[in-house]
């Protein structure tokens, strides 16, 4: 009895740690076939024009910056990022214009005479 006891531990924990080899090595196929989809998915992104990127907070060495990555890396985390950094610093530069806005003085400025002059 304590054989069979003994035995049937080790089994499952034989099994449980194929298990977990498993499920790790098909984590790893997962995450290289979502990444080589990302990719191509970049490369349609690469075909856009430089107005058609703009629209998308994208600028064209994002793209290149994005397909310099590993193979195994997904690239679109690195364009979300870029992306992401673009549009906080454009939220910063609004921020502050209207900060400044509001705080100047209202200076009124008086149009400058001019002189009409004749020619002969």
């Amino acid at each position: 009895m304590l054989f069979m006891t003994i035995a049937a531990k080790s089994l499952t924990s034989v099994s449980a740690g194929a298990a977990r080899v498993a499920v790790l090595g098909a984590r790893h196929v997962i995450r290289l076939a979502r990444a080589i989809n990302h990719r191509r998915e970049v490369m349609y992104l690469a075909e856009l024009d430089e107005r058609g990127l703009k629209d998308i907070g994208l600028v064209r060495s994002d793209i290149a910056g994005a397909l310099a990555t590993s193979w195994l890396d997904d690239p679109t985390t690195v364009l979300a990022a870029r992306s992401q950094a673009r549009s906080g610093v454009a939220a910063a530069r609004r921020e502050h214009a209207q900060r400044n806005a509001e705080t100047a003085p209202n200076v009124v400025v008086k149009p400058a005479p001019f002189v009409v002059a004749r020619c002969a």
